[in-house]
């Protein structure tokens, strides 16, 4: 599985903030998603250390959206979500020796699409170790 998948599985499992594909989706939201719902795009891991060994750190970067009707649903979820992700110490992604998980808050905005909904978006790093 991929880190994206990984880190959907992690809002599911360890912060209980949906279920993939009915209101988590990966990529992007399909036309028919409800009005309050996430999605994260993820971008590969650029290799930070490179050790003589052929260990190697590499931060991945999710960036997490949420969308609802609501201004304060968006700000209030969005501000848990970053708390808990930096308060909580060191998460596992399955698959990853993660070493470190960190996430930044951005202003929300108004979502480009005309329905009265807000959007904001939360970037979380997330630092892994291959051996």
């Amino acid at each position: 599985m991929n880190i994206t998948a990984q880190f959907v599985r992690l809002m599911d499992t360890e912060f209980s903030l949906g279920t993939p594909g009915q209101d988590i989706f990966i990529g992007g939201v399909p036309k028919r998603a409800p009005d309050r719902c996430w999605w994260v795009t993820a971008g590969g891991g650029s290799v930070e250390q490179k050790l003589r060994t052929g260990e190697t750190f590499k931060n991945y970067v999710a960036d997490v959206y949420y969308r609802s009707d609501s201004d304060r649903d968006v700000y209030e979820k969005l501000q848990a979500f970053e708390e808990q992700i930096n308060g909580a110490g060191c998460l596992q992604l399955d698959g990853y020796n993660t070493i470190d998980l960190e996430a930044i808050l951005f202003p929300t905005d108004q979502d480009l699409d005309a329905e009265d909904r807000t959007v904001g978006l939360l970037q979380v790093r997330i630092r892994t170790y291959k051996e």
